[in-house]
């Protein structure tokens, strides 16, 4: 009995983990693609109805673009990327 406890223990933290690296992963692919992330709460905003920092579980993204309609060039256009609030990657559009 209690080895099964510790084998649904153990497979249940393997997919939260396996969760998080998946949620990590298509955040990061968005914000790499300058597009906005979909599992993280936007934390600090701006007026500009997108740009701010954007938190999720041990990552973030400080996000700066054109998000005000009419803008030539909508969308992401410059982000940096932490883990753990250490910098790993950053971008500027073109």
């Amino acid at each position: 009995m209690a080895a099964n406890v510790k084998k649904m223990i153990i497979s249940a933290a393997v997919i939260l983990a396996c969760l998080w690296v998946l949620t990590g992963v298509i955040d990061f692919a968005r914000v790499h693609s300058f597009e906005l992330p979909i599992f993280c709460v936007w934390s600090t905003r701006y007026l500009d109805g997108g740009s701010g920092t954007y938190t999720g579980l041990g990552y973030s993204f400080e996000i700066e673009g054109n998000f005000i309609p009419g803008d030539e060039v909508p969308g992401v256009t410059k982000f940096t990327a932490k883990i753990f609030n250490v910098p790993v990657l950053s971008g500027v559009r073109d």
